[in-house]
C-alpha cells in the first residue's frame, strides 16, 4: 500500500462511511442506527445532533438496543453528550455478560441539546463468527423544564436570575416580586417601587417595605389614602416602630412625613412609636423616605376611618337655645337652634324664622350660629285724640314692655275691649291687651259736656250773648243764608233740611254733590268774625231725609239733615259734640220742661255778629196745635207727630232767622249731659208765639243708620 495514499482515501476505507445528520427542531423524534432494523454496516459513524426548543429539555430512551458487546465497549458503541458532559458509552445485547447495555435508562438532558454518536469497527461478528447485529431504535421528546428548580443545571447563560421569585410553566419561566417591589426591565431583577400606593378601603394595613425585616436603601415611598367625603381617617402604629435617627438633628437620614389637609401632622424617626393619630380628614399621604445605610425594621401602620367630627356647638349668648344638643357631632348631623320667648333669631340684621347647621365633610359647619335678639314691638299705635304711657322701666318698646292707653279727657273717653287699655309687648312682636288681642282702643267724644255749662236764662231776642264754653256743639252753617247746626261726635252736623234745600227755592235744580262742595261749616268760637278766621270744615257729604219735600211750603215734616265733614274735628274747650236722647224718655216734650236754644240768627232786625241763646218750655202738642190754628190765616201749615213746639205766648223770647238748623238742648238730669232734642224749623213771626222744632227721637234711626254706616 502507497503510504502517501491521501489521508481523506485511507479513512474511507478503513473506517468506511462517517455521517453526521442534524435532527429536526421538533418536540418529538426517532433516531434509528444505518440500515435498522437490517444490521448496520461495519466501519460506520454516525451523529446526531437533537436541539429542542428554550425552555424544554431532552429525553432520549432506547426502544431496541443490539450491538456487539465487547469490554468497556471498545468495538461498536452508541456515545451519548449533553450539556457537555458524556452520559455514557452503551453496547452489547440485553442480558450479555459483555457491554454496557442502556436498558430502559432514562437520558435527560439540562439544556436543549443532546449529542448521539454510533460507531461500528470492521467486522460486526462475535469470536468469528458472523452474527449480524442489528443496531438499535431510540426515541426522543422534548420535556419541559422547571427552571425554577434550584437544582437543575442549564447552560450558564440561561440560568434562571429572579431576584424573589420564579414561576414555571411549559415551555419557559417568569419572575415577580415581592409586595412593594417592581420587575425591573431585565425580567429579572427587583426594585422597591412605592411612589404611588392608592388604599380606597375604609380601614387597611400599610408598612416599609420588608417590615419587619429592614427596610431596603434609597426608598422615596408615597402611600396616599383617599376615602369618601366625611370620613375621618386614624392611623394607629404597630410595634415595632424603627427608623433611623440622630441625637442632634431631628431626622436627618431616614423620615416618615404624614400630611392631611394639606399641612403635614409630623416628621417621625426614631424607635418611639407616634402611637395614634386622628387626622381629621379623608386624604392622608405618608412619605417615606430612607438614604443608602441603615439597618431599621421599619414601620406598620393600621389605619381605620370614622365619621368626620364637627366642633360642639356653643350658643353665642344665654338666650340661644340648642335642641336635643349631643355630645358628639358627626358628618351629616345637624343642630337646630331656638331662642327663648321674647327673642328672635337673627343673622346680621336679617331674622330667621328657624335654623338649622349642618356638619359639612370637613368638619365644619355649614353656616354660623346665629344670635338671639330680644323682640322689639316697635313704637305703639298712635291714639288719635289720645296717647300712651309706659309703665314699666326701662321705657322701651321691647318684649313684656307695658304701655296704657289714656285719651284726651274731658273731651275723649276711652273705649276698650274687655282686655282693657294696658298692653304688652307680645313674644311675636306685636303689642297685645289682656286678651291678647292687637286692636287698640278708641277715643270717643265726650258729647253734652260743656266745661263752662249755661247757668243762667237768657232771650236770643235782646239777650245776652253767650260765653264761651256755653254751648261748644253749635256750628255756623252758610249754604243758602246762615243756619245752624249742632256737632255730633267729631265728623257730624245735625241741621235742618230747609237750610240746605230751602223751601219755595224753585227748582232746586243744585245736586248735593255740588252744595256739599260750597257749603262752609264754622265751629269754635261764639264770634262771627273769629269764626270765619278759623277757616272753613270742608264737607264730604250731605244726607237729606227721603221724608223732606222742599217744595211743600206748608210741611216741614222730614226737616232734618245730616252733614258728614271731610275730616274729624279735634275737640276741646270750645268744641265739643251735643248728646242724641235716649229712645225711652219722652219727658223732655212735656209741657213745661225747660230747654236752650242757641244761634247766630237776627237780633233786633240784625243779623247777630255774636252766639245767643234763650231758654224755651215745651209745649203741650193740643196748645200748639190749637194756637196755630188761630194763626193760619188761610195758611195750611202741617204740623206732624214728628215736630213740637215751644215758647211762650207773651213774653218776647223766641229764635228767628239764620237760627235755622241749631238744636233744642236739654240738660238729661240723671246722666248731666245735655241733649238734642229738637231742631229749629219753622215759625210765625220771631218771638209772635210758639216755634216749631223738628222732634229728634222720632229720627234717632235714621241718624244712627247713617252714621253706622258711614263708620264701617
Amino acid at each position: 500500500m502507497d503510504m502517501h495514499v491521501p489521508f481523506l482515501l485511507w479513512a474511507a476505507f478503513f473506517f468506511g462511511v462517517i455521517s453526521s445528520s442534524p435532527v429536526p427542531r421538533k418536540l418529538f423524534g426517532e433516531i434509528r442506527s444505518p440500515g435498522y432494523p437490517k444490521p448496520y454496516p461495519n466501519n460506520n459513524i454516525s451523529t446526531w445532533n437533537i436541539h429542542v426548543p428554550k425552555g424544554y429539555v431532552v429525553k432520549l430512551t432506547f426502544k431496541y438496543f443490539d450491538l456487539e458487546p465487547s469490554e468497556s465497549c471498545f468495538y461498536d458503541y452508541v456515545k451519548i453528550k449533553a450539556d457537555k458532559k458524556n452520559l455514557g458509552r452503551y453496547c452489547g445485547q440485553l442480558g450479555s455478560t459483555t457491554g454496557n447495555h442502556p436498558g430502559r435508562k432514562e437520558f435527560v438532558s439540562k439544556g436543549t441539546r443532546m449529542h448521539l454518536a454510533f460507531h461500528s469497527d470492521f467486522s460486526n461478528e462475535d469470536n468469528g463468527t458472523v452474527i449480524p447485529y442489528r443496531g438499535f431504535l431510540a426515541y426522543y421528546q422534548a420535556v419541559d423544564l422547571d427552571e425554577c428548580d434550584p437544582n437543575n443545571a442549564v447552560e450558564e447563560e440561561e440560568r434562571p436570575q429572579c431576584q424573589h421569585f420564579c414561576h414555571n410553566y411549559v415551555g419557559g419561566y417568569f419572575c415577580s416580586c415581592q409586595t412593594g417591589y417592581q420587575l425591573q426591565s431585565d425580567h429579572h431583577s427587583c426594585k422597591v417601587e412605592c411612589s404611588s400606593e392608592l388604599f380606597t378601603e375604609a380601614s387597611g394595613y400599610l408598612s416599609s417595605p420588608e417590615y419587619p425585616q429592614p427596610y431596603p436603601e434609597d426608598l422615596r415611598c408615597n402611600y396616599s389614602i383617599r376615602l369618601t367625603k366625611g370620613l375621618s381617617i386614624i392611623l394607629k402604629f404597630l410595634e415595632p416602630f424603627e427608623i433611623d435617627e440622630h441625637q442632634q438633628v431631628h431626622c436627618p437620614y431616614d423620615q416618615l412625613k404624614i400630611h392631611a389637609r394639606g399641612r403635614q401632622i409630623g416628621e417621625f424617626c426614631g424607635k418611639e412609636s407616634p402611637g395614634r393619630i386622628e387626622t381629621n380628614s379623608n386624604e392622608v399621604d405618608i412619605l417615606f423616605l430612607t438614604d443608602e445605610s441603615g439597618f431599621s425594621r421599619g414601620w406598620k401602620i393600621h389605619y381605620t376611618s370614622e365619621k368626620i367630627r364637627c366642633p360642639q356647638p356653643v350658643p353665642r349668648d344665654q338666650f340661644t337655645i340648642i335642641r336635643d344638643l349631643q355630645p358628639v357631632y358627626q358628618f351629616q348631623d345637624y343642630f337646630v337652634v331656638s331662642c327663648r320667648t321674647g327673642y328672635n333669631l337673627m343673622e346680621g340684621n336679617r331674622k330667621l324664622l328657624s335654623f338649622t347647621a349642618v356638619c359639612q365633610a370637613d368638619g365644619t359647619w355649614h353656616q354660623s350660629m346665629p344670635r338671639c335678639e330680644i323682640v322689639n314691638c316697635g313704637s305703639p299705635t298712635s291714639l288719635t285724640n289720645g296717647a300712651f304711657v309706659y309703665i314699666n322701666e326701662p321705657a322701651n318698646n321691647s318684649y313684656q314692655s307695658e304701655i296704657t292707653y289714656q285719651c284726651n279727657e274731658p273731651y275723649y273717653h276711652i273705649v276698650t275691649g274687655t282686655g282693657g287699655d294696658s298692653f304688652t309687648c307680645s313674644s311675636e312682636g306685636t303689642w297685645v291687651d289682656r286678651d291678647g288681642q292687637v286692636r287698640i282702643p278708641s277715643c270717643l267724644p265726650v258729647c253734652g259736656k260743656p266745661v263752662n255749662p249755661i247757668t243762667e236764662v237768657q232771650r236770643i231776642l235782646g239777650g245776652k250773648s253767650a260765653k264761651t264754653g256755653n254751648f261748644p256743639w253749635q256750628a255756623l252753617t252758610a249754604i243758602h243764608g246762615r243756619g245752624g247746626g249742632a256737632l255730633l261726635g267729631d265728623r257730624w252736623i245735625l241741621t235742618a233740611a230747609h237750610t240746605i234745600l230751602p223751601k219755595g227755592a224753585g227748582g232746586n235744580n243744585v245736586s248735593l254733590e255740588q252744595l256739599a262742595e260750597e257749603a262752609n261749616v264754622f265751629l269754635g268760637h261764639t264770634k262771627v268774625e273769629e269764626l270765619h278766621k278759623m277757616g272753613n270744615h270742608p264737607v264730604r257729604r250731605i244726607f237729606i231725609h227721603p221724608d223732606y219735600d222742599p217744595k211743600d211750603d206748608y210741611n216741614f215734616n222730614g226737616d232734618i239733615a245730616l252733614l258728614e265733614l271731610k275730616h274729624p274735628v279735634t275737640l276741646g274747650p270750645a268744641v265739643l259734640p251735643i248728646c242724641l236722647p235716649d229712645t225711652a224718655n219722652t219727658t223732655f216734650y212735656m209741657d213745661g220742661h225747660v230747654g236752650y236754644v242757641s244761634g247766630f240768627g237776627v237780633e233786633k232786625n240784625f243779623i247777630s255778629n255774636e252766639l245767643k241763646y234763650v231758654s224755651l218750655p215745651a209745649v203741650a202738642r193740643e196748645k200748639c196745635q190749637s194756637w196755630l190754628n188761630s194763626k193760619k190765616r188761610g195758611l195750611p201749615m202741617i204740623f206732624s207727630e214728628n215736630m213740637f213746639c215751644a215758647g211762650f205766648l207773651r213774653v218776647k223770647r223766641d229764635t228767628c232767622q239764620g237760627d235755622s238748623g241749631s238744636v233744642f238742648t236739654v240738660l238729661d238730669i240723671e246722666s248731666g249731659r245735655w241733649v238734642a232734642t229738637g231742631i229749629v224749623s219753622w215759625g210765625i213771626g220771631c218771638a209772635e208765639g210758639y216755634g216749631f222744632y223738628t222732634k229728634v227721637l222720632n229720627y234717632l234711626d235714621w241718624i244712627k243708620g247713617i252714621v253706622r254706616e258711614e263708620r264701617l
